[in-house]
């Protein structure tokens, strides 16, 4: 292409660099938009981290046990404390009666009353001669031993390894009727409410994007009129559109490089030159989505960026169709 036939579009391409602001100002939105998106940020992490803690506790409480084979048991009372707090919960590994020991804590069910499961530390230990192991406990807080003594049949007792504080509380107040219903109803109609939501984006997020395709297929006649008379050569025009679509893959490759590297100011001049040029050839498809690659790297947002090139990727082969359709629909 002669340089001297492109004096209007290269005032076209200074006219758009300088109406996206100077430097200083560019810097200025750059830095007015970060706090938005550090707080949309936060948020994200926040609900992200929400999420895992739940399914985390939801694995441990409920499923652990039946895979890994320990117990947990909320504490009702102060007799540990304070290194067993009531709400607090513990969990407890199976482990053979023959390694049984004076200090250890224990969860086992009382040989009296309501036969209910404790967790006390073991002050005593006696085996006898049938094979059966007698205990002595006591909780950390009681000024006595308990006023019973324990006959361990089984072949391993349970001792506690682990305490979780307050974990016990939580799950108290979600066993309440009212929460238990919201859980049980509202929760169920909001995990499919999301999952529908989900498949609305991405059906909504495919559309745009495939009739993106369709339009980067296509020239706009009227622009590639005004171009041709304002290179005043049919000749002329047929060397631009060729020499536009020989360097896409190296401008895209540029683009790339400089995202690939944190080099967003030489992205943004390359995004830059993708818009306005695409533009001139009527790729309106193309140059919006190189604009919006152009708007992302203002705002420093590489997330954002990376996305508006692939689309732009995924554009590029429709685009260099769309101009060797030309070429040759037009030879002369």
């Amino acid at each position: 292409m002669r340089l001297t036939t492109r004096p209007r579009s290269v005032a076209r391409m200074r006219a758009h660099a300088s109406s996206v602001g100077t430097a200083p100002q560019r810097t200025a939105l750059a830095r007015a938009g970060r706090p938005h998106r550090a707080a949309r940020r936060a948020v994200r992490l926040l609900g992200n981290l929400v999420l895992i803690l739940v399914v985390t506790l939801f694995a441990g409480l409920a499923i652990g046990p039946h895979v890994f084979g320990y117990r947990t048991m909320t504490m009702l009372t102060g007799s540990m404390a304070p290194g067993i707090n009531p709400g607090d919960v513990t969990v407890a590994v199976p482990e053979p009666v023959s390694q049984l020991a004076v200090g250890q804590v224990i969860t086992y069910q009382i040989p009296v009353d309501d036969h209910r499961v404790v967790s006390h530390r073991v002050v005593g230990v006696k085996r006898r001669a049938d094979g059966t192991v007698q205990i002595q406990t006591k909780g950390d807080h009681n000024t006595g031993a308990d006023p019973w003594t324990a006959v361990i049949t089984d072949r391993q007792v349970w001792r506690v390894v682990a305490v979780v504080p307050h974990l016990g509380a939580a799950i108290q107040a979600l066993r309440s009727a009212g929460l238990r219903s919201v859980f049980l109803y509202l929760g169920p109609a909001a995990l499919a409410l999301l999952v529908l939501a989900g498949i609305w984006r991405r059906g909504s997020a495919e559309a745009p994007a495939e009739h993106a395709e369709v339009v980067a297929g296509t020239l706009d006649a009227d622009v590639l009129a005004a171009l041709q008379d304002e290179l005043e050569d049919s000749r002329g025009l047929r060397e631009f559109l060729t020499r536009w679509s020989e360097l896409l893959q190296a401008r895209l490759d540029r683009v790339e490089l400089a995202l690939d590297k944190g080099q967003l100011s030489a992205a943004r001049e390359s995004a830059l030159s993708l818009h306005v040029t695409s533009a001139m050839i009527g790729l309106s498809s193309f140059a919006t989505a190189a604009a919006t690659l152009e708007e992302a790297l203002l705002r420093e947002d590489r997330s954002d960026a990376t996305t508006s090139f692939g689309t732009l990727r995924r554009l590029a082969p429709a685009t260099v169709r769309a101009i060797q359709d030309e070429l040759v629909a037009d030879p002369s």
